[in-house]
């Protein structure tokens, strides 16, 4: 990682602080109440301590009295019981609280993330997997919760416990506690070793599941297309394939893990014994200043020491997972919206629907040729224009254009007169509803899926939606109704279905502005009739854009625009199109195998 690398890491770190700081009481609470839940150990272990001392006194060459060495080994098993009944207590809080704080501080964190996406524009979801951006709003958030937990909890509980051991153990015995100390630089060193390797292994890891994560479900989502060309197979292999990495990774870090963990344990046993030599010698020698008792404690409470350091460890592998994490999450963040609303731009009005286009140039961020050079047309208020021309010539173009997910780089765009960039994005696309060609429904209940158009409407103008797209009489046959789950995508509906819906929450949606991308294209006879019914209901007293490929369903619209060349090639009626004898006609012909497409 570079300078550059690491300093803009440093920074997410911090602005994760800013998701952290308003629970700072949560996470201190819990902080205290890790601390007692660690330290009661401690206490059990300084008791035991105290009672074996009792016990040796007993058999010294000055017993103590059977009595006296009762009554006092009583009192530390009181003392004992007594921290073995509260310890729960802690235990309980600290799980409590801190959990809580982090699941806030994770939730505000990918609510904020999905907000902010919803803001960015159509061309950032053009070039980035919706698998992907997925991860990020699941899976990355999600491997940020540990180090929240350690970072602002367990790291401090386990610096309060070092802190407390090393005082006892150096105020009972200096020796002994040099002598504790004396294998952690080991274990530093064994773990900083191990863990850069585990570190690099946890970011490859990463990056792996969020390519595994976009590839997956674009494929799922394509489920029909893989099964038509019967790549199930290639599918499973390639999937394997992806998949081999991940295990090999995950094996190696299995394998480090391990080291680490034997290696961890060999230095604690090493140090056990170093403390019973030493302090056997020293409890022999020098019986006044330290006892068995003492010992005792050392050996118990080295393990108890030992521990924190590695809880820091395994923090510093949380660290680098939270780093790749939060570089791809604030890296979302940082992607600012190509389309905004310009300063000063107002709520729209209700729209009669007049759209002029005034000398339109426009090319895609990512393409070199421009779609239009000079795209000059007006679509009159409450009048169908249907759009036509070769593939690629721009006809979804200027539906785009019309909702703003692009802005163009010349001309305007103006509705009832005002430049489309004196309203807010908000209030414009609320007055533009679309049907596009594959309807984009959502899991869910058909309810659900009418009441998209428009949430706070009524049951009453639900049904008068639903019955204006001609889909109540298939919803009225199904034995839940409007309460029917319709699946992914709405995959338990017929295509014709689908499309019905998808025109109901246009109808509860009520714009001032219709776009319909061949809406019936993909429909088969019978239900591109009853759709093309509800469509011309959708379409009456309102500014309709038809995007056409099959001429025949446009015959009749009150203009017909020929798009091709970067802006519009012909404009008329069907009629003084075919007459004509231009582009259009030559369309027609193509359409048309049996030459009918004369003047009406």
């Amino acid at each position: 990682m570079g300078s550059s690398d690491a300093a803009a890491s440093s920074r997410n770190l911090w602005r994760l602080l800013h998701y952290v700081r308003p629970y700072w009481v949560s996470f201190t609470a819990a902080t205290v109440c890790g601390l007692i839940k660690l330290l009661i150990p401690v206490a059990v272990m300084w008791v035991v301590g105290q009672c074996v001392d009792v016990l040796a006194k007993t058999g010294a060459k000055n017993p103590l009295p059977v009595g006296v060495a009762w009554a006092q080994l009583w009192q530390y098993l009181l003392l004992g019981a007594g921290l073995m009944l509260i310890a729960p207590v802690p235990v309980y809080l600290r799980s409590a609280i801190g959990a809580r704080a982090v699941q806030e501080v994770v939730r505000n964190l990918r609510c904020d993330l999905y907000a902010h996406m919803q803001k960015l524009s159509h061309s950032f979801f053009e070039s980035n997997r919706s698998g992907s951006l997925t991860n990020r709003i699941i899976w990355d958030i999600e491997s940020i919760q540990p180090f929240i937990g350690r970072a602002f909890v367990q790291m401090w509980m386990s610096i309060g416990l070092i802190v407390v051991i090393l005082g006892y153990f150096f105020s009972r015995s200096p020796v002994l506690g040099a002598l504790s100390l004396a294998l952690i630089p080991f274990q530093i060193l064994i773990q900083r070793a191990i863990s850069w390797k585990v570190k690099k292994n946890a970011k490859a890891i990463s990056d792996r599941l969020a390519h595994l994560a976009g590839s997956t479900q674009e494929k799922l989502a394509a489920a029909t297309i893989v099964k038509a060309f019967t790549h199930e197979d290639d599918e499973v292999q390639r999937f394997s394939d992806d998949t081999e990495e991940l295990v090999e990774l995950g094996a190696k870090n299995s394998r480090l893990n391990g080291l680490n963990e034997a290696l961890m344990q060999l230095l604690r046993m090493t140090g056990q014994l170093l403390l019973i030599g030493l302090g056997g010698w020293l409890a022999l020698h020098h019986s006044g200043r330290v006892t068995i008792g003492v010992v005792t404690q050392f050996v118990l409470m080295q393990g108890q020491l030992y521990m924190p350091f590695d809880w820091l460890n395994e923090m510093q592998v949380l660290l680098a997972t939270a780093l790749g994490a939060t570089d791809r999450i604030f890296g979302i963040f940082d992607t600012e919206p190509e389309i905004a609303d310009r300063p000063g731009a107002t709520a729209a009005p209700h729209f009669t629907g007049e759209i002029r286009f005034e000398q339109v140039a426009f090319t895609y961020p990512s393409a070199g040729q421009p779609v239009f050079t000079d795209l000059t047309l007006t679509v009159p208020a409450r009048a169908t224009v249907a759009l036509v021309g070769p593939s690629g010539s721009g006809k979804t173009t200027v539906a785009n254009l019309v909702n703003r997910f692009y802005d163009w780089q010349a001309g305007h765009i103006r509705i009832d007169g005002r430049d489309v960039h004196d309203y807010t994005i908000f209030s414009l696309r609320r007055q533009v509803g679309l049907v596009p060609q594959a309807p984009l429904l959502f899991s869910g209940t058909i309810l659900d899926n009418i009441l998209y158009g428009r949430p706070e409407a009524t049951m009453d103008e639900v049904h008068e939606a639903a019955r204006c797209a001609y889909a109540d009489e298939f919803i009225d046959r199904m034995e839940d109704g409007y309460d029917t789950l319709i699946g992914e995508r709405g995959t338990m509906l017929s295509g014709g279905q689908q499309q019905r819906i998808s025109i109901a929450r246009a109808f509860l949606k009520d714009p001032a502005i219709l776009i319909l991308d061949e809406a019936t294209s993909a429909l088969d006879a019978e239900s591109e009739h009853i759709v093309q019914l509800a469509l011309e209901n959708l379409m009456r007293n309102r500014t309709t854009l038809v995007i056409a490929h099959r001429l025949a369903t446009i015959r009749h619209a009150d203009l017909i625009a020929v798009i091709d060349n970067g802006g519009v090639a012909e404009l008329g009626t069907h009629d003084i199109l075919v007459a004509q004898d231009g582009l259009y006609a030559a369309l027609c012909r193509r359409q048309f195998t049996d030459g009918a497409i004369g003047v009406e």
